[in-house]
């Protein structure tokens, strides 16, 4: 199972605090970066938003790009309007900001109804007039934003005027000095962004590439109504995707408090509706990656051992049903800190996997520690240390046992290419 770790690359995501009049955090918004430079080209802002959704909800981790914070996520008409796309996000953290610079269609007037209807919540940036639209559309929203370069002027006096007596609470953006924070705090401002409080950071981490093939795969599977063994074995044959569903059960409103228990668990928790929205957002973000299974050594290692620890647990402990499935879940996690350039503990943070899981992964403990332990040194060809762990199997398996896991494992692995051709 030995293989080359490849094929995984570093992924970038601004981050920028809003703040309040006691200089407390409320908020971060979101911001586009594809380098670790601190700045961004974007050439379509709705694979940018989808970009920024990916990396924040699964890719990186909710916890690492906001802690308990919410979320302001710049949104443009084609990503809100896009069918079902929007629902992906968790209305509990996030706001959705759309620009106002020109004036809003009735397209996005009333899909911004529906969205508030549904419990999403608003804020208005770019305003530099109170048109009809305009003022629609400030009616849906929570929070408005103005650059204090338009502040300053005076230009937008009427502006601030009419937005103090509405009951969205009002954004000054860029503040760069004391002097600028004092005037709009004074003008009622009862928040505030800019390089005075802080520039945007980076947090950076490392994505796992998905095939495209694979993505389209599942998309299609669920709008067949596959059924969901169809769907498991798809997920299994991406490991990266497979380990960010399991990312996503924290991240899309299921919560720490959901432990789980295989890869088929985490679809029901997260659910086929926001799974294909997931996966239509890595499409529009990923402009069509063709990385395949064949001729990438991360994924074939993670589906190795994935594959190979399931195998293992069957023929150790065959009565054991849920132990299999979770097996899986060990192996593919085992070599993620290697992968993702991050601590066990810190995976383990973001991901809520059952206590037999965490164990085995963190202390090698319980039959799935034990199963991990064998798997690592057979892997690692340790002769002495895997026939010192087989004898604490009573006999029921043997270096041939092993040898069939391993050459079974191959087989599914390279047929798993081989589909993805």
């Amino acid at each position: 199972m030995n293989q080359v770790i490849a094929s995984s690359h570093d992924i970038f995501l601004g981050r920028q605090p809003l703040i309040d009049r006691n200089q407390a955090v409320v908020a971060y918004e979101l911001l586009f970066r594809n380098t670790s430079e601190n700045t961004s080209v974007i050439t379509s802002a709705k694979a940018a938003t989808a970009d920024v959704v990916c990396k924040a909800f699964a890719e990186l981790g909710l916890a690492a790009a906001l802690g308990n914070q919410r979320a302001f996520i710049n949104v443009d008409e084609e990503f809100l309007c896009d069918d079902g796309i929007v629902e992906f996000l968790p209305k509990e953290t996030v706001l959705l900001e759309v620009d106002a610079s020109t004036d809003p269609s009735p397209r996005l007037l009333g899909r911004c109804g529906e969205l508030k209807t549904s419990g999403y919540e608003f804020s208005v940036s770019g305003i530099d007039t109170l048109s009809e639209p305009v003022n629609q559309l400030l009616k849906l929203a929570s929070f408005s934003k103005l650059d204090v370069g338009t502040i300053a002027t005076g230009r937008s006096g009427p502006i601030i005027s009419r937005l103090r007596a509405s009951p969205t609470k009002l954004i000054a953006n860029r503040v760069e000095s004391v002097e600028e924070k004092k005037l709009c705090a004074d003008l009622g401002f009862d928040i505030f962004q800019g390089y005075f409080f802080a520039h945007p950071v980076i947090v950076e981490g490392r994505k796992l590439n998905s095939s495209y093939q694979g993505m389209m795969r599942l998309i299609n599977l669920i709008n067949e109504n596959a059924d969901l063994g169809k769907i498991e074995t798809a997920f299994k044959s991406e490991p990266g995707l497979a380990i960010n569903l399991l990312r996503l059960t924290n991240s899309v409103g299921a919560g720490m408090h959901v432990r789980i228990t295989s890869i088929r668990h985490a679809i029901t928790v997260v659910g086929l509706r926001q799974i294909q929205r997931w996966l239509t957002l890595l499409l529009f973000s990923q402009a069509g990656s063709n990385a395949s299974l064949a001729n990438n050594p991360l994924m074939q290692t993670a589906a190795l051992r994935g594959c190979f620890m399931e195998l293992l647990a069957y023929r150790c402990f065959p009565t054991k049903r849920d132990l299999r499935d979770q097996a899986f879940i060990t192996g593919l996690m085992s070599f993620m800190p290697a992968a993702l350039s991050m601590s066990m503990t810190d995976i383990l943070s973001q991901i809520a996997v059952t206590t037999e899981v965490r164990l085995a992964l963190s202390r090698r403990e319980g039959e799935l520690g034990l199963l991990l332990d064998l798997t690592e040194r057979y892997d690692n060809e340790d002769i002495d240390g895997a026939a010192t762990l087989l004898k604490r199997f009573s006999n029921k398996i043997t270096f041939q046992t092993l040898g069939l896991c391993l050459s079974e494992t191959i087989a599914w692995v390279q047929q798993l290419g081989m589909e993805t051709e």
